[in-house]
Parts: structure tokens; C-alpha cells; sequence
């Protein structure tokens, strides 16, 4: 039996992000609001998925709970166009 990985280090800080004002210019390939909205409601269906095959249920209903938030969004942008 292998032992997993572990990544050693800390956890990037939000000092590390870029700032949200700086992704979103006029002609950049940055992501718009509702683009990110649909990515993360897609990605967290997944993670969700992953965390119940494990029985990790809080963590998957967390994850829910930001699928459906990004979800909210993204309908929230659709009704404003």
C-alpha cells in the first residue's frame, strides 16, 4: 500500500489572488461574471459528487449550496440581459 501525497506549505493568501478588478477588462480573455457563475455551478456538481461517493456529506452539501448560489447568478445575469 502506497501513502498518499501530501503537499506541504501553506494555503495561498487572498494578498496572492489577483484582485477581481483586475481580471475584468474590456478585451481581455478573463472571464465574465456569469462565465465564472457556470464554471463553478459545474465544477461543484462535481466535487459534490466526488465528496458523496466518499461520504463526505456536509462537504458535498456545501458544495451544493455554492452550486446553487453560482446557478442564482448565472439566471440573475440572464433575466438582466
Amino acid at each position: 500500500m502506497t501513502k498518499a501525497l501530501r503537499r506541504s506549505g501553506k494555503a495561498p493568501s487572498p494578498a496572492d489572488q489577483p484582485r477581481a478588478e483586475e481580471d475584468v477588462r474590456v478585451g481581455s480573455s478573463a472571464m465574465t461574471q456569469a462565465e465564472t457563475a457556470r464554471y463553478v455551478a459545474e465544477f461543484s456538481a462535481e466535487l459534490s459528487y466526488l465528496a458523496r461517493k466518499a461520504n463526505l456529506d456536509l462537504l458535498a452539501y456545501l458544495l451544493d449550496m455554492a452550486r446553487l448560489e453560482a446557478i442564482r447568478t448565472v439566471q440573475a445575469d440572464e433575466a438582466e440581459d
